[in-house]
């Protein structure tokens, strides 16, 4: 009898030791994936700071606030429209 409780005894602590093991892996991968992904979350305050420039840009250019304000800003929107895309660009040259 003390052998049989001494087997599943030794079972038990197998399946916790194992347990334990992927546990630690996976703690490990999740720090990984945390450092990988951090500078998402500034690439995407980046770019939505940048499409509000280059919408302010856009709007100072077509309320005509005067060349002195909006050369510099339309400057921006055209550098910050090839970082963000190209397909907005062409809407608003429709209108």
């Amino acid at each position: 009898m003390v052998v049989v409780v001494a087997v599943l005894f030794g079972l038990v602590i197998a399946a916790l030791q194992s347990i334990d093991r992927h546990a630690a892996r996976t703690h490990a991968a999740a720090k990984q994936i945390a450092q990988n992904t951090v500078a998402l979350w500034g690439l995407e305050q980046t770019n939505r700071d940048l499409t509000a420039i280059r919408d302010a840009a856009r709007a100072a250019q077509r309320t005509g606030i005067g060349a002195v304000v909006a050369a510099p800003l339309t400057a921006v929107a055209d550098k910050v429209q090839g970082w963000v895309g190209g397909s907005e660009q062409q809407d608003d040259k429709s209108s």
